[in-house]
């Protein structure tokens, strides 16, 4: 069932009043689902109108889920740290959407970072990974943790390590400045260059080289700064696409090969099980090796 019926009894009002009246919802919020002159309708004592469950349930957290398994990481009384698998979206953006972080949450009635920032679909999430990326994802269980860590993010997180699998052997180690742009529809890409352009955003990130095996070669990365798809964009920019990034340049894959390795944040994060990177690396090695690198950082 997408539809509920709902009948007013009160006297003959536009459909935007009554609709406000019994959802409390915004005109903003109504125009995603009707046309301005739908909402001008007059409604009538007795009047029967099918609404689309999305908008009767605006703003709550559907709790099926329907993605792979999510890992509980660390917890503590202000914070949760997730594992996110690949393909699976942070948080969603309408009350049928199944396939996300928070809807994880609600399946298993782990509800406190869903009662902060109630008037968002993000709620208690203090950033978000692509839907391709995998790795360490952290949300906050109270409005004043989570206002202060989103006023100060960029502070209270020390430092943010990825790791990314490229083709070849990586020879672009260092550390690497470049100027982002959006392009395409609402910038679905992002343009690259050495110099600044109109409307762009510097982007900072040093990259280590790890392991190289089998044709390919295992990146740690440090971001220094957090723009929409900037490991993505930069290491292609570098001519390194990243494995399963169609988008950037890179081949095709059964996912694209980035991972939110580690976060310093309050506590240091780690999430050291990327799916499918031990096809190429010797994990447990990667993993001592990074340690030994994050002190050159």
């Amino acid at each position: 069932m997408d539809k509920i019926e709902y009948q007013w009894l009160a006297e003959t009002i536009p459909l935007k009043d009554a609709l406000k009246e019994v959802l409390g919802s915004s005109n903003q919020g109504l125009k995603k689902y009707f046309s301005s002159k739908q909402l001008q309708r007059l409604v009538r004592p007795r009047d029967v109108l099918e609404l689309p469950l999305d908008l009767v349930n605006h703003l709550m957290i559907n709790p099926r889920y329907t993605g792979p398994q999510v890992r509980v990481i660390a917890e503590t009384d202000d914070y949760l740290a997730l594992h996110k698998p690949s393909g699976v979206h942070c948080h969603p953006h309408s009350y049928a959407d199944t396939n996300t972080i928070l809807n994880f949450l609600a399946s298993q009635n782990i509800f406190s970072p869903l009662l902060v920032n109630q008037d968002n679909y993000d709620r208690g999430l203090l950033y978000r990974l692509d839907l391709e990326t995998s790795g360490v994802l952290l949300l906050v269980k109270s409005e004043r943790l989570h206002r202060n860590s989103r006023e100060n993010f960029s502070s209270s997180v020390k430092r943010k390590f990825y790791w990314a699998v490229v083709e070849g052997e990586f020879d672009q180690e260092g550390l690497h400045s470049h100027f982002f742009r959006g392009s395409g529809a609402k910038g679905a890409k992002q343009k690259v260059s050495h110099e600044e352009m109109e409307e762009s955003q510097e982007g900072i990130l040093a990259v280590k080289k790890i392991l190289s095996e089998k044709g390919k070669s295992l990146l740690l990365v440090s971001l220094k700064t957090g723009l929409r798809h900037q490991i993505r964009a930069q290491l292609s920019h570098l001519g390194f696409p990243i494995l399963g990034d169609e988008l950037y340049g890179g081949h095709s894959a059964e996912r694209l090969f980035l991972h939110a390795f580690r976060y310093e944040w309050i506590d240091v994060i780690e999430d050291s099980l990327p799916e499918l990177f031990e096809r190429f690396f010797d994990l447990d090695r990667a993993l001592k090796m990074s340690h030994d690198v994050l002190r050159e950082f």
